[in-house]
């Protein structure tokens, strides 16, 4: 069985998940993981990374994953991102369910 119960609850919890657990930590750690030996990922390359990873970018992830898995978003594609604040605002007794960190 899937993490979450339904696509409401993935739409509320997947997206803040993302934002929490993309640090610059977790992508230097994988950086290091497939580096050659005796090299080293740049911190400011890891800093770049979680800058990127904003409420703007979880929910243009939301979006496209919607879209990749079926066929359109239930957050739309004109503005999506104020759609994806309201949707986790909102919660109306969806359970919060963290990711990896929470």
């Amino acid at each position: 069985m899937g993490r979450y119960a339904n696509h409401e609850e993935f739409g509320v919890n997947a997206p803040v998940n993302y934002r929490e657990d993309m640090t610059s930590e977790v992508y230097l750690e994988g950086m290091s993981a497939i580096a050659p030996p005796g090299m080293r990922p740049k911190r400011s390359r890891g800093e770049k990374f979680e800058e990127k990873t904003d409420f703007k970018a979880s929910a243009r992830w939301h979006r496209n994953f919607d879209q990749a898995m079926f066929g359109g978003s239930d957050i739309g594609d004109a503005d999506f991102e104020s759609r994806q604040m309201g949707l986790e605002s909102k919660r109306n007794g969806i359970k919060r369910i963290p990711g990896r960190r929470g």
